[in-house]
């Protein structure tokens, strides 16, 4: 392993970074430069957070001070999602705080501040946040495409279902399909297209599980490496998922040709059909319609410790499972953010560390987002989110640590950002972006970003959005279609880049509410009863939500009202007779340092037959079953025998029939729930007008728009238990009557 040091040198306000090996002594002059404190370091993105209130301001952002002299700030304001600012107005180049007087209860916002200050670190530094007072809960999140390495479904097949169905109790829609390893890009990327035809707009991401075919694009170089060689050279095609996420850009392997890349082999060439594709840049007709996460533990044999891909994969699920049921480790989650950068922003004034002050600040505000030591402060203490950053090599990040360090030490953060040089070109052997993925068994990591060149800020979460959303905002927001394009040396931290990728599972949300446990379904006729345990300890708690579907994996519809706080049962009616699928919710309202919001906790599942009851287990093992149908030969057909209360098929019913009294109309059994009936009078036998009528599952009321011309003569009585009885007032020299049933 080569060791290298870094040397800074500053072109036209341009950072840019070379690598030079160990031996290369670094001239006085070129190592000196200022030295940047936090606050200045910071300084280059606006820290925003918000505090909510049920009366207005609903909402009041809060930001960091910078220490140059402002001469310009603005904000703006529009709905997550929405293209265009509502508003953008100025503020006082000393404030620090803006109430919105006009945001509404229920409501999530997207907020923009901008600030230009004289810092050597950029003019121009910007903040976005959501936030919103009492925000609803996101109930249906669309659709999401798994796609699976055939490799692995037969191995994991327990688990891969366990992570559908955790996916569909979040709201999820999940489509799945298995792909070869020896497919290659094109053939994967029609199978998920195929997937995301049939409903493009509701389809919002891939999750790409095992070794998934790699996709290789471009002539980029994010992390600054393009001298020329015997140098370090890291200019070319670096992996690029994006592309599963493109579903109309038109990708070639046609122009691009160069091959200078002198570290990890020869993976960096791209040369006319070579199987690596042309685009560099995330714009236009390449913009991804839908965000793509990995989880891809191959080639990390190196650092494993010996377990197996497939075993480092089926660790990671039970990771992902215990975290969305907040059980095990993760019963307590450690609410704040660490931030580890000793030589980025201090020494070479690179702020690349506002990806972990943005976020650590939307999420928990600044004091519980503080500077700290990577490895030990890990492995000691819960963090949602950690931020690192240093000098790196494929398998690590000087002064924050190795690949094997993920082997032999425990981590504790859950979404883990990181930056150096390298490692961002993931599909390497022992990689370092990929290895919290990895992790120990007590180790918590499970998204993994390269997080500098673009910027990541993950302000989404702290409202109740998904790394689908932060997604969004690095690849559009961030956007920059006029250019700078690559390949020039001065666009290698242009963010358009097409290397942009998520290791992990991009549905996941940072705040899991505690689940309902021990449900349970039991049945009396044609009602359910469920029945559950609510969360312990849980605060803040709302009630429970239910859903019912027809199928295991949805999709599911809600049923009823919200239940009280303390309730523990619910009762339903379905519509029909079949195996009914149930979910209940926990919510609670969860609030962080920008938002508070109401939060579904994951789906608990249960599932109950009801058997077949009405005409369908009447005429179950007859001969002849169908309606019309008469088995016994009594004149009578089977739904008319059934709807008179017939006990069985076979049963004479010719006694049971309606029948003309002197009295009027007698109709001597409908109670059957499942059907309809329906007494219509007429005066010549050509014209039938409906005058009284039964509903399913109603009772007899009178049809006053029958259009008969004495309808207001019509009146009935009931006989008996389960007779009725219709008359006429009306003088008539003659009239008709007859009994219409209907299923």
């Amino acid at each position: 392993m080569i060791n290298f040091q870094i040397l800074r040198i500053k072109l036209v306000n341009l950072i840019i970074l070379t690598w030079i090996p160990a031996a290369v002594l670094l001239s006085p002059a070129l190592a000196q430069g200022p030295v940047y404190t936090e606050a200045q370091v910071r300084s280059a993105a606006v820290e925003l957070r918000a505090t909510v209130s049920a009366t207005s301001p609903r909402v009041t952002l809060h930001w960091n001070a910078s220490p140059y002299p402002v001469s310009a700030q603005t904000v703006s304001r529009r709905l997550p999602g929405a293209t265009n600012w509502e508003f953008t107005q100025p503020l006082s180049t000393s404030a620090v705080t803006w109430a919105d007087t006009s945001a509404t209860d229920q409501t999530l916002y997207e907020y923009r501040v901008e600030r230009v200050h004289s810092s050597p670190l950029g003019a121009v530094a910007e903040g976005w946040l959501w936030a919103g007072s009492a925000v609803s809960a996101v109930e249906d999140r669309g659709r999401l495409i798994l796609a699976v390495d055939a490799t692995m479904a037969t191995p994991l097949a327990d688990e891969l279902h366990r992570l559908v169905s955790d996916l569909t109790g979040d709201g999820w829609e999940v489509l799945r399909t298995d792909i070869a390893r020896t497919a290659t890009p094109t053939q994967a990327r029609d199978a998920i297209r195929g997937w995301w035809a049939v409903d493009p707009a509701r389809t919002r991401a891939v999750l790409l599980f095992g070794h998934i075919p790699v996709p290789y694009s471009g002539i980029v170089c994010p992390d600054g490496h393009w001298d020329d060689p015997p140098l370090a050279h890291h200019r070319g095609a670096w992996p690029t998922d994006a592309f599963y996420g493109d579903m109309d850009g038109v990708w070639t392997d046609s122009t691009v040709n160069h091959t200078l890349a002198n570290v990890g082999g020869t993976r960096n060439h791209n040369a006319p059909g070579d199987g690596k594709f042309d685009v560099s840049l995330l714009v236009g007709d390449f913009l991804p319609e839908m965000a793509v996460g990995r989880i891809d533990l191959a080639d990390m044999a190196g650092v494993s410790n010996g377990v197996s891909e497939t075993e480092l994969l089926r660790r990671y699920l039970d990771r992902h499972h215990a975290f969305r049921h907040r059980e095990g480790m993760f019963v307590t989650l450690g609410d704040r953010a660490l931030v580890d950068d000793t030589v980025f922003g201090p020494e070479w004034g690179l702020p690349t560390a506002v990806s972990g002050w943005t976020s650590g600040v939307a999420l928990f505000g600044p004091a519980n987002t503080a500077a700290g030591d990577w490895v030990p402060d890990l492995r000691d203490q819960d963090y949602l989110v950690a931020y690192g950053c240093g000098a790196g090599g494929f398998d690590r990040a000087e002064g924050i640590g190795t690949s094997a360090d993920f082997r032999d030490t425990r981590c504790r953060a859950i979404f883990n950002m990181t930056f150096g040089s390298f490692f961002g070109d993931w599909d390497s052997a022992d990689n370092y972006l990929r290895a919290p993925l990895m992790g120990r068994t007590d180790s918590r990591g499970l998204v993994s970003l390269w997080s500098g060149v673009p910027v990541w800020r993950l302000f989404p979460l702290a409202a109740g959005g998904t790394m689908i959303d932060a997604y969004r905002y690095v690849v559009r927001d961030q956007n920059l279609p006029a250019g700078p394009f690559p390949p020039t040396n001065e666009s290698w931290a242009n963010p358009d880049q097409a290397h942009v990728a998520i290791m992990g599972d991009p549905s996941l949300r940072s705040h899991p509410a505690r689940p309902v446990t021990s449900l349970g379904a039991t049945r009396s006729g044609n009602q359910v009863t469920l029945t559950w345990a609510n969360p312990v300890g849980e605060t803040n708690r709302l009630g429970c939500r239910v859903y019912r579907s027809t199928a295991l994996f949805g999709p599911y519809t809600r049923v009823g009202s919200q239940t009280a706080v303390g309730a523990t049962s619910f009762v339903d009616t379905p519509p029909h007779p079949g195996r009914w699928y149930y979910q209940v919710r926990s919510l609670r309202r969860e609030a962080t340092a920008s938002a508070s919001y109401d939060n579904p906790a994951q789906g608990v599942f249960t599932e109950i037959d009801l058997p077949e009851t009405g005409y369908a287990a009447w005429v179950s093992g007859l001969g002849s079953a169908g309606e019309n149908a008469d088995p016994n030969g009594d004149g009578v057909p089977n739904l008319l025998a059934y709807a008179m209360g017939a006990g069985g098929g076979m049963v004479q019913a010719t006694a049971l029939l309606p029948r003309q009294e002197t009295a009027g109309f007698l109709v001597p059994y409908s109670g059957r729930a499942d059907l309809g009936y329906e007494v219509q009078r007429s005066l010549n036998l050509a014209i039938w007008y409906a005058v009284a009528r039964k509903d399913t599952g109603n009772g007899w009321v009178l049809n006053g728009a029958s259009g008969y011309p004495h309808q207001a003569a019509i009146s009935f009585s009931t006989v008996g238990g389960a007779g009725f009885r219709f008359t006429d007032a009306t003088a008539l020299t003659r009239g008709f009557w007859r009994l219409r049933v209907t299923r």
